[in-house]
Protein backbone atom coordinates (compact mmCIF):
# COMPACT_ATOMS: atom_id res chain seq x y z
CA UNK A 1 0.00 0.00 0.00
CA UNK A 2 2.77 2.39 0.94
CA UNK A 3 4.55 1.72 -2.36
CA UNK A 4 1.31 2.25 -4.31
CA UNK A 5 0.72 5.62 -2.60
CA UNK A 6 4.30 6.64 -3.28
CA UNK A 7 3.90 5.60 -6.92
CA UNK A 8 0.76 7.71 -7.27
CA UNK A 9 2.55 10.69 -5.74
CA UNK A 10 5.45 10.26 -8.15
CA UNK A 11 3.04 10.02 -11.07
CA UNK A 12 1.33 13.24 -10.02
CA UNK A 13 4.70 14.93 -9.58
CA UNK A 14 5.75 13.98 -13.10
CA UNK A 15 2.51 15.33 -14.59
CA UNK A 16 2.53 18.55 -12.56
CA UNK A 17 2.66 21.75 -14.58
CA UNK A 18 0.08 24.53 -14.26
CA UNK A 19 -3.61 23.97 -13.67
CA UNK A 20 -6.39 25.54 -15.67
CA UNK A 21 -6.84 28.50 -13.32
CA UNK A 22 -3.20 28.90 -12.29
CA UNK A 23 -1.18 31.84 -13.58
CA UNK A 24 2.49 31.17 -14.44
CA UNK A 25 5.13 33.79 -13.68
CA UNK A 26 5.48 36.58 -16.24
CA UNK A 27 8.44 35.08 -18.11
CA UNK A 28 6.90 31.62 -18.30
CA UNK A 29 3.52 33.10 -19.19
CA UNK A 30 5.04 34.84 -22.20
CA UNK A 31 6.91 31.72 -23.32
CA UNK A 32 3.89 29.44 -22.98
CA UNK A 33 1.71 32.03 -24.68
CA UNK A 34 4.12 32.25 -27.62
CA UNK A 35 4.04 28.47 -28.05
CA UNK A 36 0.26 28.49 -28.27
CA UNK A 37 0.30 31.58 -30.52
CA UNK A 38 2.51 29.90 -33.12
CA UNK A 39 0.22 26.88 -33.29
CA UNK A 40 -2.84 29.16 -33.45
CA UNK A 41 -1.11 30.97 -36.31
CA UNK A 42 -0.87 27.81 -38.38
CA UNK A 43 -4.46 26.83 -37.61
CA UNK A 44 -5.60 30.30 -38.70
CA UNK A 45 -3.72 30.67 -41.99
CA UNK A 46 -5.26 27.85 -44.09
CA UNK A 47 -8.79 29.31 -44.31
CA UNK A 48 -7.84 32.73 -45.77
CA UNK A 49 -5.07 31.28 -47.95
CA UNK A 50 -7.28 28.54 -49.43
CA UNK A 51 -10.16 30.94 -50.04
CA UNK A 52 -7.84 33.49 -51.64
CA UNK A 53 -6.15 30.82 -53.77
CA UNK A 54 -9.45 29.27 -54.84
CA UNK A 55 -10.83 32.64 -55.91
CA UNK A 56 -7.60 33.84 -57.53
CA UNK A 57 -7.21 36.88 -55.28
CA UNK A 58 -4.11 39.06 -55.48
CA UNK A 59 -1.66 39.73 -52.62
CA UNK A 60 -3.55 42.85 -51.48
CA UNK A 61 -6.91 41.15 -50.94
CA UNK A 62 -5.21 38.05 -49.56
CA UNK A 63 -3.46 40.22 -46.96
CA UNK A 64 -6.83 41.65 -45.91
CA UNK A 65 -8.23 38.15 -45.37
CA UNK A 66 -5.16 37.06 -43.39
CA UNK A 67 -5.07 40.17 -41.19
CA UNK A 68 -8.80 39.84 -40.48
CA UNK A 69 -8.44 36.14 -39.61
CA UNK A 70 -5.58 36.80 -37.18
CA UNK A 71 -7.33 39.79 -35.61
CA UNK A 72 -10.56 37.84 -35.07
CA UNK A 73 -8.83 34.68 -33.85
CA UNK A 74 -6.79 36.65 -31.32
CA UNK A 75 -9.75 38.51 -29.85
CA UNK A 76 -11.99 35.44 -29.78
CA UNK A 77 -9.32 33.27 -28.15
CA UNK A 78 -8.78 35.89 -25.44
CA UNK A 79 -12.51 36.13 -24.74
CA UNK A 80 -13.02 32.36 -24.65
CA UNK A 81 -10.09 31.66 -22.32
CA UNK A 82 -9.94 34.75 -20.08
CA UNK A 83 -13.61 35.68 -20.07
CA UNK A 84 -15.31 39.02 -20.60
CA UNK A 85 -18.56 39.45 -18.68
CA UNK A 86 -21.00 36.66 -19.62
CA UNK A 87 -18.80 35.60 -22.54
CA UNK A 88 -16.03 33.04 -22.40
CA UNK A 89 -15.96 29.51 -21.03
CA UNK A 90 -12.83 30.45 -19.05
CA UNK A 91 -11.05 27.29 -20.10
CA UNK A 92 -7.80 27.00 -22.15
CA UNK A 93 -9.53 26.95 -25.54
CA UNK A 94 -8.41 28.68 -28.72
CA UNK A 95 -10.73 29.96 -31.44
CA UNK A 96 -9.70 29.82 -35.10
CA UNK A 97 -11.34 30.07 -38.50
CA UNK A 98 -13.20 26.84 -39.24
CA UNK A 99 -12.07 24.74 -42.21
CA UNK A 100 -15.64 23.56 -42.76
CA UNK A 101 -16.60 26.96 -44.20
CA UNK A 102 -13.91 27.00 -46.89
CA UNK A 103 -15.69 24.92 -49.55
CA UNK A 104 -19.02 26.80 -49.16
CA UNK A 105 -17.09 30.06 -49.47
CA UNK A 106 -15.64 28.99 -52.82
CA UNK A 107 -19.17 28.23 -54.07
CA UNK A 108 -21.03 31.20 -52.58
CA UNK A 109 -18.61 34.10 -53.09
CA UNK A 110 -18.54 33.91 -56.93
CA UNK A 111 -22.37 34.14 -56.91
CA UNK A 112 -23.17 36.38 -53.94
CA UNK A 113 -19.86 38.15 -53.38
CA UNK A 114 -17.90 38.44 -50.15
CA UNK A 115 -20.66 40.60 -48.71
CA UNK A 116 -23.25 37.88 -49.26
CA UNK A 117 -20.99 35.22 -47.77
CA UNK A 118 -20.19 37.28 -44.66
CA UNK A 119 -23.86 38.18 -44.22
CA UNK A 120 -24.80 34.50 -44.40
CA UNK A 121 -22.16 33.69 -41.78
CA UNK A 122 -23.59 36.32 -39.43
CA UNK A 123 -27.15 35.01 -39.86
CA UNK A 124 -25.94 31.43 -39.30
CA UNK A 125 -24.13 32.42 -36.09
CA UNK A 126 -27.26 34.03 -34.65
CA UNK A 127 -29.47 31.06 -35.62
CA UNK A 128 -27.01 28.56 -34.12
CA UNK A 129 -27.00 30.45 -30.83
CA UNK A 130 -30.80 30.36 -30.69
CA UNK A 131 -30.94 26.68 -31.75
CA UNK A 132 -28.51 25.74 -28.99
CA UNK A 133 -30.50 27.57 -26.32
CA UNK A 134 -33.75 25.90 -27.40
CA UNK A 135 -32.64 22.45 -28.56
CA UNK A 136 -29.23 21.73 -27.03
CA UNK A 137 -30.32 18.30 -25.72
CA UNK A 138 -31.36 17.17 -29.20
CA UNK A 139 -28.34 18.28 -31.21
CA UNK A 140 -26.45 15.03 -30.72
CA UNK A 141 -29.60 13.07 -31.57
CA UNK A 142 -30.03 14.85 -34.90
CA UNK A 143 -26.26 15.00 -35.49
CA UNK A 144 -24.98 11.65 -34.13
CA UNK A 145 -21.28 10.84 -34.13
CA UNK A 146 -21.34 8.99 -37.47
CA UNK A 147 -22.74 12.11 -39.18
CA UNK A 148 -19.92 14.19 -37.70
CA UNK A 149 -17.45 11.56 -38.89
CA UNK A 150 -18.86 11.65 -42.42
CA UNK A 151 -18.61 15.45 -42.48
CA UNK A 152 -14.96 15.29 -41.38
CA UNK A 153 -14.20 12.61 -43.97
CA UNK A 154 -15.64 14.68 -46.82
CA UNK A 155 -14.03 17.84 -45.46
CA UNK A 156 -10.62 16.17 -45.35
CA UNK A 157 -11.07 14.77 -48.86
CA UNK A 158 -11.86 18.19 -50.29
CA UNK A 159 -9.05 19.92 -48.40
CA UNK A 160 -6.52 17.33 -49.56
CA UNK A 161 -7.53 18.09 -53.14
CA UNK A 162 -6.99 21.80 -52.52
CA UNK A 163 -3.62 21.10 -50.90
CA UNK A 164 -2.47 19.01 -53.87
CA UNK A 165 -3.56 21.74 -56.28
CA UNK A 166 -1.40 24.15 -54.29
CA UNK A 167 1.50 21.69 -54.38
CA UNK A 168 1.32 21.78 -58.18
CA UNK A 169 1.43 25.58 -58.18
CA UNK A 170 -2.17 26.60 -57.55
CA UNK A 171 -5.26 26.21 -59.74
CA UNK A 172 -5.03 28.40 -62.83
CA UNK A 173 -1.34 29.22 -62.34
CA UNK A 174 0.79 29.43 -65.47
CA UNK A 175 3.37 27.17 -63.81
CA UNK A 176 0.81 24.57 -62.70
CA UNK A 177 2.31 21.09 -62.63
CA UNK A 178 5.91 22.14 -63.19
CA UNK A 179 8.41 19.80 -61.47
CA UNK A 180 9.98 22.62 -59.45
CA UNK A 181 6.65 23.22 -57.70
CA UNK A 182 6.20 19.58 -56.76
CA UNK A 183 9.81 19.27 -55.58
CA UNK A 184 9.45 22.34 -53.36
CA UNK A 185 6.18 21.00 -51.95
CA UNK A 186 7.81 17.61 -51.39
CA UNK A 187 10.73 19.10 -49.46
CA UNK A 188 8.34 21.11 -47.29
CA UNK A 189 6.24 18.01 -46.66
CA UNK A 190 9.31 15.95 -45.71
CA UNK A 191 10.35 18.53 -43.10
CA UNK A 192 6.85 18.41 -41.60
CA UNK A 193 6.82 14.60 -41.66
CA UNK A 194 10.25 14.21 -40.04
CA UNK A 195 9.50 16.71 -37.27
CA UNK A 196 6.07 15.17 -36.66
CA UNK A 197 7.55 11.68 -36.27
CA UNK A 198 10.84 12.40 -34.51
CA UNK A 199 10.23 15.81 -32.91
CA UNK A 200 9.49 16.23 -29.23
CA UNK A 201 7.26 18.62 -27.31
CA UNK A 202 6.70 21.99 -28.95
CA UNK A 203 8.75 21.11 -32.05
CA UNK A 204 6.41 18.21 -32.77
CA UNK A 205 3.34 20.41 -32.29
CA UNK A 206 4.71 23.21 -34.46
CA UNK A 207 6.03 20.89 -37.20
CA UNK A 208 3.73 22.28 -39.95
CA UNK A 209 4.72 25.87 -39.16
CA UNK A 210 8.44 25.02 -39.05
CA UNK A 211 8.11 23.11 -42.31
CA UNK A 212 6.39 26.06 -43.96
CA UNK A 213 9.15 28.39 -42.73
CA UNK A 214 11.80 26.07 -44.17
CA UNK A 215 10.00 25.81 -47.51
CA UNK A 216 9.54 29.58 -47.62
CA UNK A 217 13.27 30.13 -47.02
CA UNK A 218 14.10 27.74 -49.87
CA UNK A 219 11.64 29.47 -52.21
CA UNK A 220 13.18 32.86 -51.39
CA UNK A 221 16.65 31.49 -52.19
CA UNK A 222 15.26 30.18 -55.50
CA UNK A 223 13.89 33.62 -56.40
CA UNK A 224 10.25 32.48 -56.38
CA UNK A 225 8.96 35.20 -54.02
CA UNK A 226 7.99 38.75 -55.00
CA UNK A 227 8.28 41.04 -51.95
CA UNK A 228 6.94 44.18 -53.65
CA UNK A 229 3.58 43.97 -51.87
CA UNK A 230 5.39 43.48 -48.55
CA UNK A 231 7.49 46.61 -48.98
CA UNK A 232 4.35 48.63 -49.74
CA UNK A 233 2.41 47.38 -46.69
CA UNK A 234 2.20 49.45 -43.52
CA UNK A 235 3.58 48.25 -40.22
CA UNK A 236 0.44 49.02 -38.22
CA UNK A 237 -3.17 49.06 -39.39
CA UNK A 238 -6.65 48.22 -38.12
CA UNK A 239 -8.74 45.72 -40.12
CA UNK A 240 -11.63 47.47 -41.85
CA UNK A 241 -15.06 46.07 -40.92
CA UNK A 242 -17.33 45.07 -43.81
CA UNK A 243 -14.56 45.68 -46.32
CA UNK A 244 -16.66 44.13 -49.09
CA UNK A 245 -20.03 45.31 -47.79
CA UNK A 246 -22.79 43.00 -46.58
CA UNK A 247 -25.96 41.35 -47.89
CA UNK A 248 -28.14 38.45 -46.80
CA UNK A 249 -29.01 36.08 -49.69
CA UNK A 250 -31.47 33.51 -48.38
CA UNK A 251 -29.96 30.52 -50.20
CA UNK A 252 -26.48 31.26 -48.85
CA UNK A 253 -27.88 31.75 -45.34
CA UNK A 254 -29.54 28.31 -45.45
CA UNK A 255 -26.38 26.55 -46.61
CA UNK A 256 -24.08 28.25 -44.11
CA UNK A 257 -26.53 27.66 -41.25
CA UNK A 258 -26.54 23.92 -41.92
CA UNK A 259 -22.75 23.84 -41.89
CA UNK A 260 -22.61 26.05 -38.79
CA UNK A 261 -24.81 23.66 -36.79
CA UNK A 262 -22.19 20.97 -37.46
CA UNK A 263 -19.68 23.39 -35.94
CA UNK A 264 -21.78 23.70 -32.77
CA UNK A 265 -21.80 19.92 -32.36
CA UNK A 266 -18.02 19.87 -32.86
CA UNK A 267 -17.34 22.57 -30.27
CA UNK A 268 -19.42 20.71 -27.68
CA UNK A 269 -17.01 17.79 -28.00
CA UNK A 270 -13.92 20.00 -27.96
CA UNK A 271 -15.10 21.79 -24.81
CA UNK A 272 -15.32 18.59 -22.81
CA UNK A 273 -12.16 17.25 -24.46
CA UNK A 274 -10.35 20.34 -23.15
CA UNK A 275 -11.62 19.93 -19.58
CA UNK A 276 -10.95 16.19 -19.71
CA UNK A 277 -7.30 16.70 -20.65
CA UNK A 278 -6.86 19.61 -18.22
CA UNK A 279 -8.81 18.39 -15.18
CA UNK A 280 -10.02 14.86 -16.02
CA UNK A 281 -13.70 15.87 -15.97
CA UNK A 282 -16.50 16.69 -18.37
CA UNK A 283 -17.37 20.30 -19.05
CA UNK A 284 -20.01 21.77 -16.75
CA UNK A 285 -23.33 22.97 -18.22
CA UNK A 286 -22.20 26.54 -17.54
CA UNK A 287 -18.94 26.06 -19.43
CA UNK A 288 -20.74 24.45 -22.35
CA UNK A 289 -23.37 27.20 -22.47
CA UNK A 290 -20.77 30.00 -22.36
CA UNK A 291 -18.62 28.24 -24.98
CA UNK A 292 -21.42 28.07 -27.55
CA UNK A 293 -22.68 31.56 -26.70
CA UNK A 294 -19.17 32.90 -27.20
CA UNK A 295 -18.78 30.98 -30.46
CA UNK A 296 -22.01 32.53 -31.77
CA UNK A 297 -21.05 36.06 -30.73
CA UNK A 298 -17.49 35.77 -32.02
CA UNK A 299 -18.72 34.32 -35.32
CA UNK A 300 -20.90 37.41 -35.76
CA UNK A 301 -17.81 39.48 -35.00
CA UNK A 302 -15.84 37.43 -37.55
CA UNK A 303 -18.44 38.11 -40.25
CA UNK A 304 -18.29 41.84 -39.55
CA UNK A 305 -14.49 41.75 -39.88
CA UNK A 306 -14.21 39.74 -43.10
CA UNK A 307 -13.29 36.37 -41.53
CA UNK A 308 -14.88 32.92 -41.60
CA UNK A 309 -16.85 31.83 -38.50
CA UNK A 310 -14.80 30.65 -35.55
CA UNK A 311 -14.44 27.15 -34.16
CA UNK A 312 -12.36 25.71 -31.35
CA UNK A 313 -8.90 24.61 -32.45
CA UNK A 314 -7.80 21.22 -31.15
CA UNK A 315 -4.05 21.34 -31.83
CA UNK A 316 -3.50 23.28 -28.61
CA UNK A 317 -5.09 20.46 -26.61
CA UNK A 318 -2.28 18.24 -27.84
CA UNK A 319 0.31 20.87 -26.87
CA UNK A 320 -1.13 21.08 -23.34
CA UNK A 321 -1.04 17.31 -23.06
CA UNK A 322 2.67 17.40 -23.91
CA UNK A 323 3.74 20.37 -21.74
CA UNK A 324 1.26 19.75 -18.87
CA UNK A 325 0.61 23.50 -18.83
CA UNK A 326 -3.18 23.93 -18.85
CA UNK A 327 -3.30 27.57 -17.76
CA UNK A 328 -6.07 29.51 -19.48
CA UNK A 329 -4.00 32.63 -18.87
CA UNK A 330 -1.27 31.30 -21.16
CA UNK A 331 -3.89 30.79 -23.88
CA UNK A 332 -5.25 34.30 -23.25
CA UNK A 333 -1.73 35.68 -23.74
CA UNK A 334 -1.52 33.69 -26.98
CA UNK A 335 -4.74 35.36 -28.10
CA UNK A 336 -3.19 38.75 -27.41
CA UNK A 337 -0.10 37.87 -29.45
CA UNK A 338 -2.17 36.69 -32.42
CA UNK A 339 -4.30 39.84 -32.15
CA UNK A 340 -1.15 41.97 -32.45
CA UNK A 341 -0.13 39.95 -35.52
CA UNK A 342 -3.47 40.90 -37.08
CA UNK A 343 -2.68 44.58 -36.50
CA UNK A 344 0.52 44.33 -38.58
CA UNK A 345 -0.35 44.50 -42.32
CA UNK A 346 3.29 43.93 -43.22
CA UNK A 347 3.27 40.55 -41.48
CA UNK A 348 0.04 39.62 -43.25
CA UNK A 349 1.65 40.66 -46.54
CA UNK A 350 4.54 38.27 -45.85
CA UNK A 351 2.10 35.41 -45.33
CA UNK A 352 0.26 36.38 -48.52
CA UNK A 353 3.36 35.85 -50.70
CA UNK A 354 4.10 32.33 -49.44
CA UNK A 355 4.32 30.25 -52.64
CA UNK A 356 1.44 27.84 -53.18
CA UNK A 357 3.69 24.74 -53.25
CA UNK A 358 5.11 25.63 -49.82
CA UNK A 359 1.67 26.08 -48.32
CA UNK A 360 0.35 22.90 -49.94
CA UNK A 361 3.27 20.81 -48.72
CA UNK A 362 2.89 22.16 -45.19
CA UNK A 363 -0.83 21.46 -44.78
CA UNK A 364 -1.36 18.19 -46.63
CA UNK A 365 -0.64 16.05 -43.56
CA UNK A 366 -2.95 18.20 -41.44
CA UNK A 367 -5.78 17.72 -43.92
CA UNK A 368 -5.05 14.01 -44.14
CA UNK A 369 -5.39 13.82 -40.36
CA UNK A 370 -8.86 15.38 -40.62
CA UNK A 371 -9.88 12.63 -43.05
CA UNK A 372 -8.43 9.90 -40.81
CA UNK A 373 -10.20 11.29 -37.75
CA UNK A 374 -13.47 11.22 -39.68
CA UNK A 375 -12.89 7.57 -40.55
CA UNK A 376 -12.03 6.81 -36.93
CA UNK A 377 -15.24 8.40 -35.65
CA UNK A 378 -17.31 6.42 -38.15
CA UNK A 379 -15.57 3.15 -37.24
CA UNK A 380 -16.10 3.75 -33.51
CA UNK A 381 -19.80 4.56 -33.93
CA UNK A 382 -22.50 1.89 -33.82
CA UNK A 383 -22.58 0.10 -37.16
CA UNK A 384 -26.03 -1.05 -38.26
CA UNK A 385 -27.65 -1.52 -41.65
CA UNK A 386 -29.42 1.80 -41.05
CA UNK A 387 -26.28 3.81 -40.30
CA UNK A 388 -24.43 2.23 -43.22
CA UNK A 389 -27.28 3.18 -45.56
CA UNK A 390 -27.21 6.76 -44.32
CA UNK A 391 -23.43 6.96 -44.67
CA UNK A 392 -23.45 5.39 -48.13
CA UNK A 393 -26.02 7.82 -49.53
CA UNK A 394 -24.64 10.90 -47.76
CA UNK A 395 -21.06 10.24 -48.86
CA UNK A 396 -22.14 9.38 -52.40
CA UNK A 397 -24.01 12.69 -52.71
CA UNK A 398 -21.40 14.88 -51.01
CA UNK A 399 -18.32 13.39 -52.65
CA UNK A 400 -20.00 12.56 -55.95
CA UNK A 401 -21.36 15.99 -56.87
CA UNK A 402 -18.21 17.61 -55.54
CA UNK A 403 -16.14 15.47 -57.93
CA UNK A 404 -18.13 16.20 -61.09
CA UNK A 405 -17.77 19.87 -61.90
CA UNK A 406 -20.79 21.39 -63.61
CA UNK A 407 -23.18 18.49 -62.94
CA UNK A 408 -25.64 20.82 -61.19
CA UNK A 409 -25.04 24.00 -63.18
CA UNK A 410 -28.55 23.89 -64.67
CA UNK A 411 -30.12 23.95 -61.22
CA UNK A 412 -30.61 27.00 -58.97
CA UNK A 413 -27.50 28.08 -57.09
CA UNK A 414 -28.80 26.96 -53.69
CA UNK A 415 -29.38 23.41 -54.99
CA UNK A 416 -25.82 23.00 -56.28
CA UNK A 417 -24.37 24.49 -53.10
CA UNK A 418 -26.55 22.39 -50.79
CA UNK A 419 -25.64 19.09 -52.48
CA UNK A 420 -21.88 19.49 -52.91
CA UNK A 421 -19.20 18.50 -50.43
CA UNK A 422 -19.72 19.15 -46.73
CA UNK A 423 -23.19 20.76 -47.01
CA UNK A 424 -24.43 17.88 -49.19
CA UNK A 425 -23.10 15.22 -46.84
CA UNK A 426 -24.50 16.91 -43.72
CA UNK A 427 -27.87 17.70 -45.31
CA UNK A 428 -28.49 14.20 -46.68
CA UNK A 429 -27.25 12.48 -43.50
CA UNK A 430 -29.46 14.58 -41.22
CA UNK A 431 -32.56 14.16 -43.40
CA UNK A 432 -32.11 10.39 -43.67
CA UNK A 433 -31.35 10.08 -39.95
CA UNK A 434 -34.65 11.78 -39.15
CA UNK A 435 -36.80 10.06 -41.80
CA UNK A 436 -35.56 6.46 -41.98
CA UNK A 437 -37.29 4.00 -39.63
CA UNK A 438 -35.41 2.69 -36.63
CA UNK A 439 -34.10 6.05 -35.48
CA UNK A 440 -33.43 6.68 -31.79
CA UNK A 441 -34.98 9.96 -30.69
CA UNK A 442 -34.11 9.54 -27.03
CA UNK A 443 -31.97 12.13 -25.33
CA UNK A 444 -28.29 11.13 -25.23
CA UNK A 445 -27.17 9.01 -22.28
CA UNK A 446 -24.70 11.07 -20.18
CA UNK A 447 -22.56 7.96 -19.71
CA UNK A 448 -22.28 7.51 -23.48
CA UNK A 449 -21.47 11.19 -23.87
CA UNK A 450 -18.75 10.82 -21.26
CA UNK A 451 -17.21 7.86 -23.04
CA UNK A 452 -17.25 9.71 -26.37
CA UNK A 453 -15.66 12.75 -24.77
CA UNK A 454 -12.84 10.76 -23.17
CA UNK A 455 -12.16 9.11 -26.54
CA UNK A 456 -12.16 12.51 -28.22
CA UNK A 457 -9.75 13.82 -25.61
CA UNK A 458 -7.35 10.94 -26.22
CA UNK A 459 -7.50 11.55 -29.97
CA UNK A 460 -6.92 15.27 -29.51
CA UNK A 461 -3.97 14.73 -27.17
CA UNK A 462 -2.30 12.22 -29.48
CA UNK A 463 -3.07 13.61 -32.94
CA UNK A 464 -4.09 17.25 -32.62
CA UNK A 465 -0.66 18.84 -33.22
CA UNK A 466 -1.14 17.88 -36.87
CA UNK A 467 -4.75 18.94 -37.14
CA UNK A 468 -7.01 21.89 -36.52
Amino acid sequence: MKEEKQGRKEKKAVKRGYGMNERPHAGELGAFGLQHALIILFQTLPAPLLIAGGLGLGPGETSILIASALFVSGICTFIQSYGVGPLGARIPMVMVGSFVFIAPALLIIPEAGFGGYMGACIVAAVICGVVFVLFSDWLKVIFPSFVSGAVLLVLGTGLIGNALANCAGGSGAASFGEPVNLVLAGVTFLVVLILSVFGKGFVKGAAPLIGMAAGFAISVAMGMVDFSSVSEAAWIGLPQPLHWGISFPIDACVVITLVAVCGVVEILGTTSATTTVAENRLATPGETRRTVLTQSVTSVFAGLFNAVPTISGSANIGLMGITRVFSRYAVAVAGGIVLLMGLCPKLSAVFSVIPNPVFGGAVIMMFGTILVNGMKIIMESEQTARTQTILAVALAVGVGFNSVAGALDQFPFWVSTMLCGVPGTAFVAVILNVLLPGRNLKRPDPADAGAETHAAAETAEEEAPLGA
